[in-house]
């Protein structure tokens, strides 16, 4: 009985540690996905002159879940609501709070360049874009480095940290 607790406490802090660097990976991944989408955005709205809704519907099939879930559900949004593109997008970003892996100066970056949507004409609105795209660039590059630092650290703490409570067990 002993045993089989000690390897019950192993098993649960090892898949606490490989949870954590889990989460590192995936903050890094969805950065990235978010600056891609933000860098199709642009490209729709600069360039192709694509009405915001259209656009958005654009970029969430070029970007993985969940971002993409994040300007499909912006676009969706648009269409049912009669409410500025901003309000939209910054209900949009409190909704996603719990599925996104992002820190909350990201969160604000984001709730940011939302304000910018729909109200300024199309240069005021790419140099938001371009603001929020160089620091959503830091903060990618912040991710990657931290992830090398801490993902196998906290694999290893957790494993770890189960030794030492099997070892107090005992």
């Amino acid at each position: 009985m002993k045993l089989a607790g000690i390897l019950l406490v192993i098993a649960a802090t090892t898949a606490i540690g490989w949870e954590w660097s889990r989460r590192l990976r995936l903050r890094t991944r969805q950065l990235k996905d978010v600056r891609v989408a933000l860098e199709a955005l642009e490209t729709e709205m600069v360039y192709g002159l694509t009405p915001l809704q259209e656009a958005c519907y654009r970029v969430a099939k070029q970007v993985r879940d969940p971002v993409g879930l994040l300007f499909r559900t912006f676009a969706d949004n648009l269409d049912k609501e009669e409410k500025l593109a901003s309000e939209v997008w910054g209900e949009t970003i409190k909704k996603m709070r719990l599925i996104l892996e992002f820190k909350q100066g990201e969160w604000d970056v984001l709730l940011q360049f939302g304000q910018t949507l729909g109200l300024q004409d199309l240069e005021n609105q790419r140099k938001h874009l371009r603001l929020a795209l160089k620091y959503l660039e830091q903060q990618e590059s912040d991710a990657r480095e931290n992830q090398k630092k801490h993902e196998s650290m906290y694999k290893s703490l957790g494993f770890l940290c189960g030794i030492l409570i099997a070892l107090i067990m005992i």
